[in-house]
């Protein structure tokens, strides 16, 4: 395991959540030791985490809540109360599930807080340690899963990447369709960005992959093929990257051939 993929780990266990005897956790937590920078942000992480978490937790509820649900469900069967009752509380109680689904979908994911074009935040994201929704090391459970999701992945994906370990996946809410992302183990941490292109008209990319060295040893690449988009994040030399693209050719949007690779 490498700095990346501790950090893919770590991110999802920053609340009371941490797995017991989880060997995968348990050697995040020996690097995150030893590695200052990792430990620190982490730290950060679960502070921030912490907070928000508190601060929901002092939301006011009704101590009557519980008590006033049964009243009113009682006295609706009896004909004997106004339903008006039921309905106040079974909105409050609604509205608190929605608080607590949005702090945790929203507060405690940060993915809302990158802007840009999409190469620029897919890496930015990367850099930073993305949260992922589902973990398999079986690639075709993840595609599987962002396919339960309503996303409408392309027919073919870089053969390499797919015969790699997966780590996770997740949706982001970056545009209309939203986008996926799909990590993988491979001798670091790959991330691969895909969305629709209708959705970034202003996505700078051909069918041709176009490679860009980014700050600390990172490199994107970016391409389309058909009507998507992607961006494949890592760090990693370009050289390295090549590698886990090899074999594979976007296709030309609508007419279905091969482009070049």
């Amino acid at each position: 395991m490498d700095k990346d993929e501790a950090k893919l780990i770590l991110a999802n266990c920053t609340l009371d959540n941490a797995p017991q005897g989880d060997a995968k956790f348990e050697e995040a937590l020996r690097i995150a030791e030893k590695d200052t920078e990792l430990k620190a942000w982490w730290e950060s992480m679960q502070s921030t985490d912490r907070i928000l978490q508190e601060k929901l937790h002092q939301a006011a509820v009704p101590s009557d809540l519980k008590s006033s649900l049964y009243a009113s469900l009682e006295g609706t069967r009896n004909k004997r109360r106004s339903k008006r009752l039921l309905f106040r509380y079974l909105s409050l109680a609604a509205s608190l599930l929605i608080a607590t689904y949005v702090y945790f979908q929203y507060i405690v994911d940060y993915s809302d807080d990158y802007i840009g074009p999409l190469a620029d935040r897919s890496f930015q994201y990367s850099f930073d340690g993305p949260r992922l929704s589902y973990f398999n090391k079986d690639t075709k459970m993840l595609t599987q899963w962002l396919e339960e999701q309503d996303f409408d992945l392309p027919d073919a994906l870089p053969p390499k990447l797919l015969a790699q370990k997966g780590i996770g996946c997740r949706p982001l809410n970056w545009s209309e369709e939203r986008v996926a992302l799909i990590c993988f183990k491979a001798d670091t941490v790959y991330h691969l960005f895909i969305g629709m292109k209708d959705d970034f008209q202003d996505f700078d990319a051909t069918p041709e992959i176009a490679f860009e060295g980014r700050k600390k040893g990172w490199t994107l690449s970016k391409w389309t093929s058909d009507d998507y988009v992607f961006v494949l994040t890592a760090q990693a030399k370009q050289s390295e990257m090549e590698s886990f693209l090899a074999g594979y050719e976007p296709l030309l949007e609508d007419l279905g051939i091969g482009g070049e690779a």
